[in-house]
C-alpha cells in the first residue's frame, strides 16, 4: 500500500491520538455508538483503504457498520500498547487449540488444588430447595438439592450445595422460581451466532513466520483478516455492505498442536448455515493460494461448527443476586448466574470482574486476596525440612 503525505499524516495523527484517547473525550464521545469508520473519516479524514487495516487491529466479527467507535479504540490502544510486553515485536498471546480450554484447565487445576472435585460427563438437571431443612429458619440460606444427569445414560443423582453458580444457558431455566437472579431481567440480548473451522495444511507457511528480531523466537502465530467483502466479486461487495470480515489464526508446528512440516489454521466469520462455510473454504483457499508457493499447500483435514451466544447490547455489572424482592427465598439468593458468554476474538477481560463478583459474595468478609496463590513449592520446602528435624 502506497500512503501520499496526507494520508500518512492522518495515520500519525490518529496514533498519536489512541495512545491517550481517554484523555481527549470530547473528540470520541460523540461517536461513540456511531461505526468506527464514520470517526476515522470525520475526526482524521483518514482514506477508506487505511479503514480496513485499523479494524483489523479489532478484531471484531462485525461488519464496518456494525463495529462502533468506543470499543474499536480500546481495542486499538491496547493492541499498541502491547508491542513489546511479549518481547520484542510480540504485541500478543494467542492461546492454543483456537480457544479458551487451557485457561478452562488451569481453573479445573487450581480448584483440585483446592479441594474441589471435578464431576466429568455430568449435567445439571435440576436445583431444588432441600425439603429436609425447611425447619431451619426463613432468612437462613437453605443448601439447595442438586439433581446430576449422566449425559450417556438415563441416570441421576442429587447432591446438596450452598451455592449454585454457572451461566444463562445452563441454570437459568433450572433455578428455584423464586429466585430474582437471572442476567435475563436486568440486561438486553441480542443473539450472536458465528461459524469456525480447522484445518490441518501440508506446509509450514513459512512465509507467515518471518524472525522479528535478532536474537528473538521464531513466532508461532499469525493473525490473517480478510476485511468486508474481501472475498467477493466487487458487483457482490458493494452489494453487501454488512459482510462481516474472516479472521484466519495460523498456528506452526511449534505450537505442538500438529506434526511438524504442517500448520493449523482457525477461521471464523460472522455468518452462518451454508454460505458461512463456503466462506471459510473460500477464505482458506484464497489464503494458501497467496503464500506464494509452488505447489500450493492443500487441506489435508478440515472441520466446521457453529457457535452461537446471547450478547449484551450493555457491559452487565455482575451484580445478579440479592435483589431483596418481597417473598424470594434466602436459598433462591445463591443462585449465581452469569451473562452469557463472549464470542469475541480477544479475550473479554471483564469475564475476570463478573467471577471476582461472584466470588466476593460467596466468601463475603473472608473476600481477601482474589487470584492470590500461596507459594506451594516454599510450602512443600518447609514441610521437607519439618521432616528432617
Amino acid at each position: 500500500m502506497t500512503l501520499d503525505v496526507r494520508a500518512k499524516r492522518s495515520l500519525m495523527k490518529f496514533l498519536r491520538f489512541v495512545a491517550n484517547y481517554k484523555d481527549q473525550s470530547e473528540m470520541w464521545e460523540p461517536y461513540r455508538s456511531k461505526p468506527f469508520s464514520a470517526f476515522l473519516t470525520e475526526q482524521f479524514r483518514l482514506p477508506p483503504a487505511l479503514h480496513d487495516p485499523l479494524l483489523a487491529l479489532t478484531l471484531s466479527p462485525s461488519s464496518p457498520q456494525e463495529t462502533s467507535t468506543e470499543p474499536s479504540l480500546v481495542k486499538v490502544a491496547r493492541h499498541l500498547r502491547s508491542i513489546g510486553v511479549f518481547g520484542p515485536g510480540f504485541g500478543a498471546v494467542i492461546p492454543k487449540w483456537g480457544g479458551l480450554a487451557e485457561i478452562a484447565q488451569v481453573a479445573c487445576r487450581a480448584g483440585a488444588v483446592g479441594g474441589a472435585v471435578c464431576v466429568l460427563n455430568r449435567g445439571v438437571d435440576g436445583i431444588e430447595d432441600n425439603p429436609t431443612l425447611k425447619s431451619l429458619p426463613d432468612d437462613e440460606p437453605k443448601p439447595l438439592s442438586v439433581r446430576l444427569r449422566d449425559k450417556s445414560v438415563a441416570d441421576t443423582e442429587t447432591v446438596t450445595a450452598e451455592w449454585v453458580v454457572g451461566d444463562e444457558n445452563n441454570l437459568l431455566p433450572l433455578a428455584p422460581t423464586q429466585s430474582s437472579v437471572s442476567a435475563s431481567s436486568t440486561f438486553s440480548f441480542s443473539e450472536l451466532a458465528v461459524t469456525r473451522s480447522m484445518s490441518i495444511v501440508s506446509s509450514t507457511l513459512a512465509t507467515l513466520f518471518p524472525a522479528i528480531a535478532e536474537g528473538v523466537p521464531q513466532p508461532a502465530g499469525a493473525v490473517v483478516v480478510f476485511p468486508s467483502g474481501n472475498l467477493f466479486s466487487p458487483d457482490r461487495a458493494q452489494g453487501e455492505s454488512l459482510l462481516p470480515p474472516v479472521h484466519a489464526f495460523v498456528h506452526s508446528s511449534d505450537t505442538g498442536e500438529c506434526p511438524g512440516g504442517q500448520c493449523v489454521i482457525y477461521a471464523s466469520t460472522a455468518t452462518t448455515g451454508l454460505e458461512g462455510s463456503e466462506t471459510l473454504d473460500k477464505a482458506v483457499a484464497r489464503l494458501l493460494q497467496n503464500v506464494g508457493e509452488n505447489p500450493t499447500p492443500q487441506v489435508l483435514w478440515s472441520m466446521r461448527y457453529e457457535q452461537s451466544s446471547s450478547v449484551p447490547r450493555a457491559l452487565p455489572q455482575m451484580s445478579t443476586a440479592g435483589t431483596g424482592n418481597s417473598g424470594q427465598s434466602a436459598s433462591a439468593d445463591h443462585v449465581l448466574i452469569f451473562p452469557p458468554s463472549s464470542l469475541d476474538l480477544v479475550f473479554d477481560d471483564s469475564i475476570l470482574q463478573r467471577v471476582r463478583s461472584v466470588w466476593e459474595k460467596i466468601m463475603g468478609a473472608e473476600a481477601e486476596g482474589f487470584m492470590t496463590f500461596e507459594d506451594r513449592e516454599g510450602m512443600g520446602m518447609e514441610a521437607e525440612g519439618e521432616d528432617q528435624d
